[in-house]
C-alpha cells in the first residue's frame, strides 16, 4: 500500500508540475535553436509526453494496489 500511494502522489505531482517541466524541457533540449512557428506545438508535446508519464505512473500505483490487495485475501 505504501509504494502505490507514492506512485499516486508523484503521478499528481507530476501532472501538476506538467507545464513547467514542459517549457524546461523545450528549453533545455532546443537551446540555442529558433522556434519561431513550432513553439507551442512542441510545448504541446513536452507537456502531453509529462502528463502521459504521470498518468503510466498513477496507472503503476493502481496495478500495485490491486495487486496487494488480491494476495492479502
Amino acid at each position: 500500500m505504501r509504494k502505490s500511494m507514492k506512485c499516486f502522489i508523484l503521478a499528481f505531482i507530476i501532472m501538476l508540475i506538467s507545464t513547467p517541466l514542459g517549457y524546461t524541457a523545450i528549453n533545455t533540449v532546443y537551446y540555442n535553436k529558433n522556434l519561431s512557428g513550432e513553439y507551442l506545438t512542441i510545448l504541446n508535446g513536452f507537456i502531453y509526453l509529462f502528463m502521459l508519464i504521470g498518468v503510466s505512473i498513477f496507472i503503476i500505483g493502481l496495478v500495485d494496489m490491486i495487486v496487494s490487495k488480491n494476495n492479502k485475501e
